[in-house]
Order: C-alpha cells, then sequence, then structure tokens
C-alpha cells in the first residue's frame, strides 16, 4: 500500500513539476487531475499536493493560486523521476558540424556557446583553461597527453565564454528588476560563475546546481547544468546551461552531455 502510496505521489509531483516548467504558471488541482490517469478527484489530488507542501516540495506563491515546485522540490525531480531529453539525430548531426567548422579554439567557444543557447533556449557558457601557451606546442600535444603533463602548460586565468544571455531576461522569472540587476551582474563579474565552474572540475558526468544549493546571492535564482570537457584525461573546462530554476532540464541535460563529449573529441585536433 506504501508503494502505491508513493507512487502515486510521485506521479502528481511529476504533472506538477513538467506543468509548472511548460507554463510558468501555478499548478491546481484541477489542472493535474485533466491531465492525470489516475482516476483521482480534486480534493484528493490537494490533499496529496498539501502532503508535498508540507515536506517541502511545493510551495503556494499566493493564498488562491496553485502550487509551484520549490528548490528541494526540483532537486527530487531531477534524481528521482526525471529522464533525460533524447536528442533528435539532426540536432546531434547540427551539432557535430558546427564543431567540425571551428579552426581555433575561440571559434570553438563561439560556436559551442550559440549552439547550447539555441536548443535550451537559455544563455550558454563555455568554461575553458587559457590554452594560448599551448597552440605552438602543437606538435607536443600527444606527447604531452601521455606523460600527462598537459596541465603544466595551461595559463592559471581562465577563460568564459557567454553566449544567450538575453534569452533569461525573456523568463518571466527576471521580469523583476531587483532579480535582473542581479543576473547583469552575474554575467558581467563572471567571478561567481567561473567559481562554480571550476569547483565542478575532475567530477564526472553531469551537474546540476539548484537555486538556493549555490553559493553566492546572485547564483540563488537559476539553475546551471554543466559537465567537463578533457585533453586526454585532463579537464581543460566544461559546457554550461544557466536559466531560471523552472528550466527545461531533461532537454539542457541532453544537450550538456552530447556537446561536452563532442567537444572532447573535437579538441584532439587542437
Amino acid at each position: 500500500m506504501t508503494a502505491d502510496l508513493n507512487a502515486r505521489k510521485d506521479k502528481i509531483f511529476d504533472l506538477i513539476v513538467r506543468s509548472y516548467i511548460e507554463t510558468a504558471e501555478p499548478v491546481g488541482s484541477r489542472t493535474i487531475s485533466k491531465l492525470s490517469d489516475l482516476g483521482l478527484s480534486s480534493a484528493s489530488i490537494r490533499n496529496v499536493m498539501a502532503d508535498l507542501e508540507e515536506t517541502g516540495y511545493l510551495a503556494q506563491p499566493h493564498t488562491s493560486a496553485g502550487r509551484i515546485p520549490t528548490d528541494k522540490g526540483y532537486r527530487y525531480w531531477v534524481d528521482a523521476l526525471m529522464r533525460p531529453e533524447e536528442l533528435a539525430e539532426e540536432e546531434k548531426e547540427w551539432i557535430l558540424r558546427e564543431l567540425m567548422k571551428a579552426k581555433t579554439i575561440e571559434a570553438l567557444a563561439d560556436r559551442v556557446s550559440k549552439v547550447i543557447s539555441e536548443l535550451t533556449e537559455n544563455a550558454a557558457l563555455l568554461f575553458i583553461k587559457n590554452l594560448k601557451r599551448v597552440s605552438f606546442l602543437n606538435y607536443l600535444l600527444e606527447e604531452l597527453i601521455r606523460a600527462e603533463r598537459l596541465q603544466d602548460y595551461f595559463e592559471e586565468e581562465s577563460e568564459l565564454f557567454v553566449e544567450g544571455v538575453s534569452r533569461i531576461f525573456d523568463q518571466p522569472e527576471f521580469q523583476d528588476a531587483r532579480k535582473m540587476r542581479s543576473l547583469i551582474q552575474l554575467f558581467d563579474e563572471k567571478s561567481e560563475l567561473l567559481q562554480l565552474l571550476a569547483g565542478d572540475l575532475e567530477l564526472e558526468g553531469v551537474h546540476v546546481h539548484i537555486g538556493r544549493e549555490n553559493e553566492g546571492m546572485m547564483l540563488e535564482s537559476i539553475s546551471i547544468v554543466v559537465k567537463d570537457c578533457y585533453i586526454g584525461r585532463t579537464p581543460i573546462g566544461g559546457v554550461a546551461v544557466v536559466g531560471p530554476t523552472r528550466m527545461h532540464y531533461p532537454k539542457a541535460v541532453s544537450v550538456v552531455n552530447f556537446v561536452a563529449d563532442s567537444i572532447t573529441e573535437t579538441m584532439q585536433r587542437f
């Protein structure tokens, strides 16, 4: 019985998150009743939603409004319920074509960030250690990789390429002037973003940082989906999507994962 109740609660919560991601509107019991095949009344769904609010997964922005996911709720959904969205073959082919056009690190960064931003409809970041000192050592790259000494030839200063910031300002969450100023400051100063991305280096797989989980006031209203890129076994940076906590995580995770792996392969050309 407990398993059935938990499955029902997960189903309702999943529908609430998906509906809110899609519409940016608080979700009510009637909406879930129409979307679900559980055969539950609005009253039964309201009881489940009340339980989810009590445990911290949902919040009610206004007394008469429906519910919205909290950062804790998004974390549970991303870790336990979400399934990455499979990229279309056309999208994969487009990504690979764009990456193959790049002849320099800078051109690669420009194409990568534009591809990610367009596919996810959010801001895109490419964080990369400065490879300018390595550019004249191309003929030594294979030897350096084998000797695991490539790290010795990186500049200390890292570069952060940003694309599609205006897409975030189109989101209803950032129509508030205070949040808008905070976001502008975040992308202008870049230090908090660089610190977060640098902290993820050498951690395998895709990582999702959600809202108040992030350290730093400017990061509290956004989510970041990031994965590292490598030359050989050396992490040299990462790609990321930055957007509201209401971002479309299934697509963002798939795009970041595919692009990061594609860059790792492409970087062997430099």
